[in-house]
């Protein structure tokens, strides 16, 4: 059974976009012509409107609700505002948000431009239907995947800063984006040409990357839930949004389905499997990609029919259309084709294995397809995964005054509101405020050799300065159950780009463990590694700006209280490395580390789970590949996938390749074998 549909509005009525019938119910498909109704919304006026420039928001625009923005017209005049919704105007929400205007509505809810109230900056805020909020598993469910999706920070990704519960409806504080959604650049414009798709596709890919990398799956892509803005330049840029959330929307699902088995998604881009109720995974978002490709190329749905168990018959059932034989007047190249009867297979088995790979299959055809006209090669250098050339610069000019992840973590560490009350005044402040609070709180403080408490919280750290030892103890506990932490910060200014190494000494009898973040609280990590009596170590981090380091005590299953040493000290370094070489982290394909013909590359596989990934940038060809790892219990391979040994080989690598190194240790237990044992690879012809 599909998702129900929207919540009922009072004194509104939802307009037919294809035939113009009003309904007082919201639904899938109008009961007159069949036409999409999920585009419908109280937002839908007369169909003589005309539409706003291009990068601007209009205030009648579904397309814009979702962190878009509308600076036109009255309150008095707004058709987005109902009783329900002007309640929220003017509202201080948790203390913080204090609500400004309405600025669209969808499927989902309502959203509001809303003020933070300390840093004077600008964010949106979406309020879920209220009755999501009356069902404690929904709450629950909320909460678990806003948390998840409030972990993506991928560039075009609409980013989420924050979450709850206020006057008994559910929120997300998430970025403020002005721009239309795709599904209204395709009402406006028509069929969006190849050469234009080609780097919004990519980037699409990239955000879905990242999400999949993370166990999080969109489950409703489409073209409404992808913005279109634009940068200084005047180029696209694309930025996606909802991750997760139509897993919320299963109002009038029975209640004896499964959360994993529950249908949600939206009819024309519903992959075979998430029809018949089976698990979802990435190759669902890749079909559902599959279907908004075709769509976004020749203007048509995938699949039309007059009923909704029509469109979903077709998805089990059909073969899929080449869009180049939807619409054979637009010149869609036949490699294109390829690409999206690919990601089409009813079989997950037979789509693109992830949406790096389709991203690259895509940069390859664009390549191919697409010619600049100051010189030949250019698009096909372009790689938005790996090198990022294709993610596009930022207006950060018009972006000052909106609310940023960084904003953020400078005030709250993990959206935890945890308050402490600072020393001489009344003034409350984040808790765990990480690097930019901290840095400048200690911006003027002298870098210690020795630990000087209190020093628990990260607002509270003491200064230390790369390539010096520090001494500290783990001592007095907070709580019988809380052992003592101790927080320290090396004040580079934010935008320097390090690689550093942080280990800690090993105490006696006690489990340390080692947590390192860097100003933007985007790339952190925590090792755990060594056990009871021996030190710790994370090698070659990647930092920008400062770096927050935190040393702790992991008390074992059966130890009643945490140990206080207060006389053997730990010693902390922190040590600034050559950039040439491994950074981590490097598990994800657009994190991978450059390997360069007979350049060799040195790493560590520091934890159990580390894994490193090198990117070949090289020609296609055959090559000697030698991959060493003296006492580092190590395996590798190529995109076959074949585990391979370290040694000699001869290999055939193609531009972009990667080269995965892990652990084979992954399930022990136990000291690290080879934790500072550095492995080495080198190619050659």
């Amino acid at each position: 059974m599909l998702a129900a549909a929207m919540s009922s509005t009072p004194a509104q009525e939802f307009v037919c976009p294809r035939c113009r019938t009003a309904f007082d119910e919201p639904g899938r498909f109008c009961a007159q012509c069949g036409a999409d109704m999920t585009r419908a919304s109280a937002l839908e006026t007369a169909p003589q409107q005309p539409a706003a420039p291009e990068g601007e928001a209009s205030a009648s625009e579904a397309g814009t609700i979702e962190g878009g923005a509308s600076e036109a017209g009255t309150i008095e005049g707004d058709r987005r505002l109902t009783d329900s919704n002007r309640t929220w105007l003017g509202k201080v929400v948790d203390g913080r948000y204090r609500v400004l205007e309405v600025i669209g509505r969808g499927g989902m809810g309502v959203v509001y431009r809303v003020e933070h109230l300390r840093m004077g900056k600008i964010a949106a805020m979406k309020v879920l239907h209220r009755d999501l909020a009356h069902d404690p598993e929904v709450v629950q469910r909320f909460e678990r995947e806003a948390a998840a999706v409030s972990k993506l920070h991928h560039p075009h990704t609409v980013q989420v800063f924050d979450f709850g519960n206020a006057q008994g409806a559910l929120y997300l504080i998430m970025e403020y984006v002005r721009g239309l959604d795709l599904a209204h650049l395709l009402h406006r414009d028509g069929p969006i040409p190849w050469p234009r798709c080609a780097p919004l596709f990519a980037q699409i890919c990239g955000a879905l990357q990242e999400a999949h990398e993370l166990g999080i799956v969109h489950r409703d892509l489409k073209p409404e839930n992808v913005l279109i803005t634009r940068t200084t330049g005047g180029r696209d840029y694309a930025k996606v949004l909802d991750f997760g959330l139509a897993k919320l929307d299963q109002r009038g699902v029975p209640t004896h389905e499964t959360e994993r088995n529950a249908i949600v998604g939206t009819p024309y881009f519903m992959a075979p499997e998430q029809i018949r109720g089976d698990e979802v995974d990435a190759r669902t978002d890749i079909y559902s990609f599959g279907a908004l490709m075709f769509e976004l190329l020749t203007g048509e749905h995938l699949y039309a029919s007059s009923t909704a168990v029509g469109v979903l018959t077709k998805h089990l059932t059909a073969v899929p259309d080449a869009p180049s034989m939807r619409a054979p007047k637009l010149a869609i190249p036949p490699a294109v084709d390829h690409l999206c009867r690919k990601a089409l297979a009813r079989d997950p088995d037979a789509r693109w294995r992830t949406a790096a790979e389709l991203a690259e299959a895509i940069e390859e055809v664009y390549g191919e397809t697409v010619h600049e006209t100051t010189g030949g090669g250019a698009r096909r250098r372009s790689r938005p995964l790996t090198v990022g050339r294709l993610v596009l610069e930022r207006d950060e000019a018009a972006s000052d005054l909106r609310l940023r992840r960084s904003d953020i973590d400078a005030f709250e560490r993990g959206l935890k509101r945890r308050r402490v009350i600072v020393l001489g005044g009344t003034a409350v402040v984040a808790a765990a405020a990480i690097a930019t609070g901290v840095v400048l709180l200690s911006r003027d403080a002298p870098a210690l050799r020795e630990e000087r408490e209190p020093n628990d919280e990260a607002a509270q750290a003491n200064r230390i300065a790369a390539g010096a030892p520090v001494t500290g103890f783990l001592g007095k506990r907070h709580s019988p159950t809380e052992p003592d932490r101790d927080v320290y910060v090396v004040a580079w200014p934010t935008g320097s780009r390090r690689v550093v190494t942080v280990a800690v000494s090993s105490l006696p009898n006690v489990d340390v463990n080692l947590s390192v973040s860097d100003g933007d609280g985007l790339h952190g990590a925590t090792v755990d590694e060594a056990g009871l009596g021996a030190g710790e170590v994370l090698h070659r981090r990647e930092i920008d700006g400062p770096v927050v380091i935190t040393v702790g005590e992991t008390p074992a299953k059966d130890q009643r209280y945490p140990i206080e040493n207060v006389s053997d000290p730990y010693t902390l370094t922190v040590t600034e490395e050559a950039l040439a070489g491994e950074a981590e982290p490097n598990n994800m394909d657009a994190d991978a580390t450059p390997l360069v013909l007979t350049e060799e590359l040195r790493g560590y596989l520091d934890t159990r789970l580390d894994v490193d990934l090198l990117r070949w940038t090289g020609q296609d060809g055959s090559y000697q590949i030698v991959v060493r790892a003296e006492g580092v219990p190590l395996l590798w391979r190529l995109p076959d996938g074949k585990a391979r040994t370290p040694g000699a080989a001869a290999i055939e690598l193609h531009k972009g390749d990667r080269i995965r190194l892990e652990r084979i240790d992954r399930g022990a237990t136990g000291p690290l074998a080879g934790r500072d044992a550095p492995w080495s690879v080198v190619i050659t012809k």
